[in-house]
C-alpha cells in the first residue's frame, strides 16, 4: 500500500494551504483538492470524487462540521486509499472510528494537526510510562483571538451545542453544560480550565484503556474560561446566539486577525501503579506547527507499517518525539517544543 501522491482536501483553505507548503517542502508530491483547487473535489458531490483516483493518501482538512465527510471517507477506503482525517469534531471522529474499525480495504488514521493530533501523541507518551493507566488528563491552552479559517470557526461554534464527554471508572459520562474543570499547570503558569466538546476523551479511552479520562480547555486570556463556563446552556444552544458567534468569529479570525498567530500549549498527565508522569508541549504558532506536524505524520505513514487496514488513531501509528523532531527539521526551526517528562509529580486531590 505505497504512498507516492497526496491530495489535501481543503488545500486552498487556511490550514490547508500551509499544509500543502509543508508537504512540498518535505519532498512529497501533494495537490490541493477543493471546489476551487487544482483537483476539483466537492465533499457534497459524489460525482466529483473520481478526481481523487490518482492519489494514494488523502489528508482531510475540510470543514467536517458543515459538510460531514463520512461518505467520501468510505469511498476512499473502499478503493484502498489511506485517509489522514484531521477533524477535531468529536461526533465526527467517533462516527468514523465506529464505522471503520472493523476493517476496510484502506486505512483511516484519525487525528492530525495539534489537537487532535499532537495532543494524542503527548497523552499516549505519558500513558505508556505507567501501568496500569488509572487516569489520564489532557489540557489544551489556546486563544480564539487569532487567525483561522472557516472550518475552525464552524468547529468552535459547533462545539458549544455538542455534549462533552469524560470517563470515570471506564464508564462514559456526558453533559451539555460547559463547566469548570481542574486548574492545570502549563509550563510556569497555572490556568483555569473548562470541559468542552473535545474529541480526545473518546480517542484516548479507546487507545490507552485508561479508566478515567479528562480533556479540558484553558482559554486565553483567562477570563474567557469563566465566561464560557458561566454561559447558560439554553443560550449556548440557541440558534440566534450561535449565528451571532459565527459572524463575530468569522470577522475576527478570518479578516481582522487573519495573520495573527496563536500559541498553543498542551499538558498531559498519566497516573497509575503508584506513579504519576507529566509532560508539557508548546507551539509558538499553532497553525504553522499543525502543518509541519501533518507533513511529519504523512512521512511516518509512508515509511511505516503498510500491512494494516481499518481505522486507527494517530497515536497508534505515530510517536511524539519522532513527529516533533521531524516537524522541526522540516520547518527549519523549533515549531514544536516538547519538554522533558516529569516523574513522581504529586497528583491533584
Amino acid at each position: 500500500m505505497g504512498i507516492t501522491r497526496v491530495a489535501v482536501l481543503g488545500g486552498t483553505g487556511y490550514l490547508g494551504s500551509r499544509t500543502l507548503r509543508a508537504l512540498t517542502a518535505a519532498g512529497i508530491s501533494a495537490r490541493a483538492a477543493s471546489r476551487r483547487g487544482e483537483v476539483t473535489v466537492d465533499v457534497t458531490r459524489p460525482e466529483t470524487w473520481a478526481a481523487l483516483d490518482p492519489f494514494d493518501l488523502v489528508v482531510d482538512l475540510s470543514d467536517t462540521v458543515t459538510h460531514p465527510p463520512d461518505a467520501l471517507v468510505a469511498w476512499c477506503l473502499a478503493r484502498g486509499k489511506t485517509v489522514l482525517e484531521a477533524t477535531s469534531d468529536a461526533p465526527c471522529v467517533e462516527r468514523l472510528h465506529r464505522a471503520h474499525r472493523g476493517g476496510t480495504a484502506g486505512r483511516l488514521v484519525l487525528g492530525a494537526g495539534i489537537f487532535t493530533g499532537v495532543s494524542n501523541l503527548l497523552a499516549r507518551d505519558v500513558a505508556s510510562r505507567v501501568r496500569p493507566v488509572d487516569a489520564l488528563t489532557l489540557g489544551v491552552s489556546s486563544s480564539p483571538f487569532s487567525g483561522a479559517g472557516a472550518g475552525t470557526v464552524a468547529l468552535m461554534v459547533g462545539a458549544l451545542k455538542t455534549a462533552w464527554v469524560r470517563y470515570r471508572g471506564g464508564a462514559r459520562e456526558s453533559r451539555e453544560e460547559i463547566i469548570l474543570g481542574p486548574a492545570l499547570r502549563f509550563g510556569a503558569a497555572v490556568r483555569p480550565t473548562v470541559y468542552g466538546a473535545l474529541a480526545e476523551p473518546y480517542m484516548l479511552r479507546e487507545s490507552t484503556g485508561a479508566a478515567d479520562v479528562d480533556a479540558v480547555m484553558a482559554l486565553r486570556p483567562g477570563f474567557l474560561t469563566r465566561v464560557f463556563a458561566g454561559t447558560p446552556g439554553f443560550l449556548s444552544r440557541s440558534g440566534w446566539y450561535l449565528a451571532a458567534l459565527r459572524g463575530y468569529f468569522s470577522l475576527l479570525r478570518r479578516v481582522i486577525l487573519r495573520d495573527a498567530p496563536t500559541t498553543v500549549e498542551l499538558v498531559a498527565e498519566a497516573r497509575g501503579g503508584g506513579a504519576t508522569v507529566r509532560r508539557f508541549l508548546r507551539a509558538p504558532d499553532g497553525m504553522h506547527a499543525a502543518a509541519w506536524a501533518i507533513a511529519a505524520m504523512v512521512e511516518s505513514l509512508r515509511d511505516g507499517d503498510a500491512t494494516w487496514t481499518g481505522a486507527r488513531f494517530v497515536d497508534d501509528v505515530c510517536a511524539l518525539e519522532p513527529v516533533c523532531a521531524r516537524a522541526n527539521a522540516l520547518a527549519g526551526r523549533e515549531t514544536l517544543r516538547v519538554g522533558p517528562r516529569e516523574d513522581a509529580v504529586p497528583s491533584r486531590g
